[in-house]
């Protein structure tokens, strides 16, 4: 855990506090949904960029065989 000390207006601190905003579990999902929206507006972001690139997306068969190819390397011996 980390402990955070804030700064805030006085009227909103009054506002939050009287909401039940101030509790450590509210203000994490709080915080948590922001990550969450934020991380989505980025991947929207660069959607066209990648779209546009013209690659073509793997198929979960190729993903999974590029997955077995680097376990096996892993498990080869080495020389």
């Amino acid at each position: 855990m980390v402990n955070l000390q804030i700064s805030i207006p006085e009227d909103l601190a009054l506002d939050v506090e009287h909401l039940g905003l101030l509790k450590p579990e509210t203000i994490t999902e709080i915080l948590r949904e922001e990550v969450r929206k934020l991380a989505l507006e980025h991947l929207l972001s660069i959607a066209p960029k990648l779209a546009a690139t013209g690659d073509v997306p793997m198929s979960a068969e190729e993903i999974q065989e590029e997955i077995r190819a680097a376990r096996s390397d892993q498990h080869a011996p080495r020389s």
